[in-house]
């Protein structure tokens, strides 16, 4: 990074896409700044009061839905756009260097979208029901997987369908479900025990299953330390009856090859940690713009200067990282340990900058109007969800042949 301690610093180095080239087209670049203009004049206003309020704004969604960003990997023919990994990523992290609450709320709607295209696919009836209107933003899809006593044992799955002649009837409930109660929410791919354990598991069928159905419950919104004007609420299920095209899939093979597919959407939260290491970055710099210490711009101090360069680092290294992930998928290459790997730097470098970033501003980062304690909150979910940073780990040894 050459220049002066400033945004257009910044913006050389971490900012235009140019440190990951060899990734990213010319339709790409254009695409992030399609995704970063609409950020800068319709995210970033009010990010601060709507994370203060945990207020999330149903006309941005719909915004956001004009945009595209929802059905981005959706088909065309639905009114998806038919677009790669990488575009998927480069709006996850454009919209997360300035709002993370926004940026899940994007990924979420955007993966369930593609999981009900797969899932679903050669039911083209459904398909044509539901996937416009999901890629528009007007019909929110949750995905419904965790449950209150899984944790990182994802497949832990207490919630059981069992067939009642044509029909199947579910109990059990679900936690931590994004997207589940906003005024555009209207389903959930639900993962349910659909047999007998083999081998100490039950088999795992997914289902398409209507918010509204008699016997569903959202619950009240959890009131979360970050994400805090996105929407999550526990879900609740009591004899919900449905009927049999409700199963997506093949039933007993929903868990493996909704995972099998999603392997991929470690990524895009990479990319969001990617984007939240550049927002700490972008803040630090700008607070450092006006800042005197002992006589001297604070950024003139070998101790600031050194964490700033550090942040820059982290923020390099995790937008390398994810967007060679990104490629290789897009080529067809297989990611596992790619991801996994992605997934667990991008995520750790997430909240080493955060922290870094809060300690230079000192009190002012202690403020939640500040766009680096917004960050600081944010970031610690991060190592969490899409599999934790132990559960990469694990990925990662066993990829290499070790017997975790």
């Amino acid at each position: 990074m050459t220049g002066s301690a400033n945004s257009n610093g910044a913006s050389s180095f971490v900012l235009d896409g140019h440190d990951v080239s060899w990734a990213l087209t010319s339709d790409h670049l254009a695409w992030q700044e399609s995704v970063r203009s609409f950020c800068a004049d319709v995210v970033a206003p009010e990010a601060a009061v709507r994370s203060i309020e945990r207020r999330l704004d149903p006309e941005m969604l719909t915004a956001v839905g004009r945009l595209g960003a929802y059905g981005l990997l959706a088909p065309s023919r639905f009114g998806g756009g038919e677009a790669d990994l990488r575009s998927l990523c480069l709006a996850a992290e454009e919209v997360a260097f300035v709002d993370s609450s926004l940026a899940v709320t994007v990924h979420v709607q955007a993966i369930s979208v593609a999981l009900l295209a797969h899932l679903a696919k050669g039911r083209d009836d459904l398909l044509a029901e539901i996937l416009p209107s999901a890629c528009a933003g007007s019909t929110f899809i949750s995905f419904g997987l965790t449950e209150p006593t899984g944790g990182s044992d994802a497949g832990n799955i207490r919630t059981h369908a069992r067939r009642d002649r044509d029909d199947w009837v579910i109990n059990g409930s679900k936690q931590f479900i994004t997207n589940s109660g906003t005024p555009f929410s209207k389903y959930v791919i639900l993962f349910a025990a659909t047999g007998e354990p083999v081998r100490g598991r039950p088999p795992v069928s997914a289902f398409l299953v209507p918010l509204d159905a008699p016997g569903v419950t959202v619950g009240e919104a959890y009131p979360k330390t970050g994400w805090k004007s996105s929407d999550t609420h526990p879900l609740f299920f009591d004899e919900v009856r449905l009927p049999a095209t409700a199963l997506l899939g093949t039933e007993g093979r929903g868990y493996r090859e909704a995972l099998r597919f999603l392997t991929w959407a470690r990524l895009p939260i990479a990319a969001m940690s990617t984007g939240l290491a550049r927002g700490c970055l972008a803040d630090v710099l700008r607070f450092l713009e006006d800042r005197e210490s002992f006589g001297k711009p604070l950024g003139e101090h070998q101790g600031v200067a050194f964490q700033v360069a550090e942040i820059a680092s982290f923020a390099s290294a995790a937008r390398v990282m994810t967007y060679d992930g990104a490629w290789k998928y897009d080529q067809g290459m297989p990611i596992e340990r790619e991801a996994a790997i992605a997934k667990l730097i991008a995520s750790e470098a997430a909240n080493k900058a955060a922290y870094i970033a809060t300690q230079i501003e000192g009190g002012y980062g202690f403020i939640e109007e500040s766009a680096a304690a917004r960050h600081y909150q944010d970031a610690r979910i991060l190592t969490i969800g899409e599999g934790t940073s132990e559960v990469q780990k694990m990925l990662i040894a066993r990829s290499l042949g070790l017997g975790v």
